[in-house]
């Protein structure tokens, strides 16, 4: 009885590998065919458009061409995180969002840095007080000037923001502040008026400078050279002299 069951285990099993052997040879072809169809699916939707908001100084060429390997793809293979790191490396750019739209867009958002002033002829200044360098052609045109040693940028942007405060009711602004290396504060204004206010208590004396400016300058403001705010009880004009 046992040597009858022995040979019927022994008969029936190349036949259970063979069914076994068969099964994976199934999966493995069906897992090889799922991978191809899909790799075919992915290759068949390619980039169409690319919409970016939000630039206005970036130069727009350089843009392109910074972009155009990185969106030269199908939609499954754009590296969103790749494109921002490319788009953070611009100096106008302070931060960007890269979207994928199906089937064929991508979306790029980009929030640049907000320039306040140039510092010193050779950088931009923006309003969180980050000094950058974007290429000299993208500079807005109007920015008032910051001028002072390196490390003070903060400082004189924040006084900047205090006269232009105090300048309010005579209706002009500061085209140019002047923080000297003997830590002198120099302005013109943007009527081309000029100002000396020394290094003491400086926005005391411009303060004083606009309660008296009615009655000392008044309507002559063109024929203003020079104002002097040094002196310790007042301040002197120097009037341009008439050719």
């Amino acid at each position: 009885m046992m040597t009858s069951r022995v040979k019927k285990r022994q008969a029936t099993s190349p036949t259970i590998y063979f069914k076994v052997t068969i099964k994976l040879v199934c999966f493995l072809l069906f897992i090889t065919a799922l991978f191809f169809f899909a790799a075919k699916f992915k290759a068949n939707f390619p980039i169409k458009s690319v919409k970016v908001y939000g630039v206005e100084h970036v130069d727009q060429r350089a843009l392109q061409r910074a972009l155009a390997p990185l969106v030269n793809k199908n939609f499954f293979a754009i590296d969103v995180e790749t494109i921002k790191d490319r788009l953070l490396q611009s100096p106008w750019v302070s931060s960007a969002v890269v979207q994928r739209v199906w089937p064929d867009q991508v979306h790029i958002t980009v929030t640049e840095k907000k320039p306040i002033a140039q510092w010193n002829d050779a950088t931009l200044l923006s309003s969180n007080g980050e000094i950058f360098n974007p290429h000299q052609t993208t500079y807005p045109e109007g920015l008032p000037k910051l001028i002072g040693p390196e490390g003070q940028h903060i400082q004189i942007m924040r006084h900047y923001a205090k006269l232009n405060s105090l300048l309010k009711s005579l209706h002009f602004k500061v085209a140019q502040l002047e923080l000297t290396p003997e830590l002198f504060w120099n302005a013109t204004f943007d009527n081309g008026m000029k100002l000396s206010a020394g290094y003491k208590d400086v926005l005391t004396r411009v303060r004083h400078f606009v309660k008296v400016y009615p009655k000392i300058i008044g309507n002559r403001e063109a024929e203003v050279e020079y104002v002097d705010l040094r002196y310790p009880n007042g301040l002197a004009v120097r009037w341009k002299t008439v050719s």
